[in-house]
């Protein structure tokens, strides 16, 4: 009888597998597989005394050859898979635990609570209103750390709100370990087995396939004796080549299976050294650098390593030719330096013989105007095919792949053991002269905005400049831009993802204060992307973790870049001969500036550019001394 029944829920159970579909029907097997738990364990590595401390340790000596090498195991007692993947989240020097709870959350609250009364300081957890900022909370620390993060949602309609924010992840390759429960598999018969209406409406057929075309990796932990093999695998993943956010669901059924202990054992998931490129690449390249007359960089996400810049400034330096960063979200070239021709590539690349793109997805508009035909583009990034975009059609005649500060550093060694000639001293003083030029038409339009109404962006970002130092950090989340700040070190200013999803800044500027609490955080964005970042809750995690940022609100009372599209596409449409463009207005304005007060913050409205530099100071005042969020709602102009 016992047999009939097992076989019939077998039979069952195929009826409901679909092709593709991974073994997650599974759980109602587990049942058995619960009885006989102890004994079985899982394993991690340690990070720290702290764990020896409060454990049973087994040493093990490796010997090969000469060499010999100890292997540590730790045995910690645990009660659930729940709180051994935070035990091994834990072990894995994960510091943080940004989380958006619901139903699914019960095991991992739990873990929590037990870590709590442990006093295990790690993770330490970070309640999150909204999954978006949970998530961009996380790309902040990351981007400014390199350090990887975890941040876990609510099944399936909680990756839903935080989908837009994964994107913008990924299209930076932040790396992130995104989490999800699963709403659980089991309608009766565990412990973790459906409680809720909701389990049955939240229950997909394939809960990766919502993000996998934006994830490194995806996978579902299928039961707790896989925990360490699954946890080490999302990590090499994501901080892998390319790096990027993975995701890992976790059901409720597996996560609050029983577990009598933890056996930790050391990481050997080690990560490979950059690559570097062939030399006969390089000596390629190189001769083809040697014989310019005319080149052009182009550079947009190397600064997503800090240490990258100065290989950079070699390199241009080497080769004498300008740099341009078009829509570049990290400091990849000082734009102190003499070289330096803005963010434009436009006029450049039209006279050039030899284009370097290094690290641009986007490096000119190719409708705009594109490189002469016979000039010849170098393209230099981990990626060079930029395989994760669908289609991008920019030529490559020279493709150099691996780590670009490699390349950089290897080709100006290559220039500069050249002799090369007086013609060098020309280009570099038409160089400076076209500089001159470029920061002679800053200068006038700085001047032109000084007083004018409503505010500009220039002056408000002039402004900022007049007061910030080396320990400020400004993030664009479509705010100012970088052409009026002084950018000269790396890591000191961060703009949008290429992905384009608006409303990253304050959550990314969170998570940043998080990581430097010595640093000063200011967010500009404008008011509509101001409603994108989810500002209550931000303002909460800023009130209720000590975080205070300075926000700055460029409120023109538009959605500006849907008129400014419009306009662009159709020029002579009807938006354009009536001056009406449905669907962009955001008045009547709120006064934004007010919201910020229900979190203990200081707001102020700026309307006068007079009043600038002196509301600024007043917030960063609150701010720094005070340890306040402050909020400044300026009233400005479209540009």
């Amino acid at each position: 009888m016992d047999f009939d029944r097992r076989r019939q829920r077998r039979r069952n159970l195929q009826s409901y597998v679909r092709p593709g579909q991974h073994l997650r029907l599974l759980a109602p097997l587990f049942a058995p597989l619960e009885k006989r738990r102890q004994g079985l364990s899982l394993r991690a590595r340690s990070d720290a005394g702290e764990l020896a401390d409060r454990s049973n340790t087994k040493t093990n000596r490796i010997k090969s050859g000469v060499h010999s090498m100890e292997k540590k195991t730790v045995t910690l007692p645990v009660e659930t898979v729940g709180q051994a993947y935070l035990e091994l989240l834990r072990a894995r020097g994960i510091k943080y635990f940004f989380g958006n709870s619901g139903t699914d959350f019960g095991p991992i609250i739990d873990g929590l609570a037990k870590f709590a009364s442990e006093k295990k300081n790690h993770p330490v957890p970070i309640t999150v209103p909204h999954e978006f900022v949970a998530v961009s909370m996380a790309q902040g620390y990351a981007m400014l750390t390199g350090e990887p993060q975890v941040v876990m949602v609510h099944v399936i309609v909680g990756t839903g709100n935080a989908s837009a924010a994964v994107m913008n992840a990924s299209r930076l390759n932040v790396p992130m370990i995104f989490s999800a429960g699963r709403t659980p598999l089991t309608e009766t018969g565990m412990r973790g087995s459906r409680s809720n209406f909701i389990h049955w409406g939240q229950e997909s057929f394939d809960q990766g396939s919502l993000l996998r075309e934006f994830t490194r990796w995806d996978y579902e932990l299928r039961n707790g004796e896989q925990l360490e093999a699954v946890v080490d695998r999302a990590i090499e993943m994501a901080t892998g080549t390319p790096q990027g956010p993975v995701y890992l669901t976790l059901p409720r059924e597996v996560l609050a299976q029983k577990m009598d202990s933890l056996v930790i054992h050391p990481n050997r998931k080690a990560q490979s050294e950059p690559l570097a490129p062939s030399t006969a690449s390089i000596k390629r390249t190189a001769e083809v650098l040697r014989s310019a007359k005319s080149p052009v960089i182009i550079t947009g996400r190397l600064g997503s390593d800090p240490t990258a810049m100065k290989s950079l400034v070699g390199f241009a330096e080497a080769l004498v030719a300008p740099v341009v960063t078009p829509a570049s979200p990290f400091v990849s070239f000082p734009n102190t330096h003499e070289f330096y021709l803005g963010t434009n590539s436009m006029p450049y690349i039209k006279e050039a013989d030899v284009v370097v793109v290094v690290e641009s997805d986007v490096p000119w508009y190719p409708r705009q105007g594109t490189p002469p035909e016979n000039a010849t583009v170098i393209q230099i990034a981990r990626d060079p095919n930029y395989g994760d975009i669908p289609i991008r059609s920019f030529p490559k005649d020279i493709s150099i792949g691996g780590d670009p500060k490699l390349a950089l550093e290897l080709l100006a060694q290559e220039l500069q053991s050249a002799s090369r000639g007086s013609a060098l001293s020309e280009r570099a003083e038409q160089i400076r002269a076209k500089n001159k030029k470029y920061r002679e038409g800053l200068k006038q339009k700085l001047e032109h905005d000084r007083g004018a109404t409503p505010i500009s962006h220039a002056w408000m970002a002039h402004c900022i400049d007049q007061l910030r130092d080396d320990d400020t950090i400004v993030i664009s989340d479509h705010g100012v831009g970088s052409e009026y700040l002084t950018v000269s070190k790396p890591a000191t200013y961060f703009g949008g993802s290429p992905a384009g999803g608006l409303g990253w800044g304050i959550g990314g500027g969170l998570g940043m204060k998080l990581a430097r609490p010595e640093k000063t955080v200011i967010v500009t964005c404008g008011d509509g992307t101001y409603m994108f970042n989810n500002p209550t809750a931000c303002h909460f995690v800023s009130h209720a973790y000590d975080l205070p940022l300075l926000t700055i609100i460029c409120n023109n009372a538009i959605w500006n870049s849907s008129k400014a599209a419009t306009q662009q596409v159709l020029p002579d449409g009807w938006s354009a001969s009536t001056n009406n463009y449905p669907l962009t207005s955001l008045a009547p304005s709120p006064r934004y500036e007010r919201i910020v007060s229900a979190h203990d913050g200081y707001g102020e409205m700026v309307d006068n550019p007079a009043d600038m530099l002196p509301a600024l100071k007043r917030a960063l005042k609150v701010v720094k001394e005070d340890k306040r969020q402050a909020v400044l709602n300026v009233i400005c102009g479209t540009h």
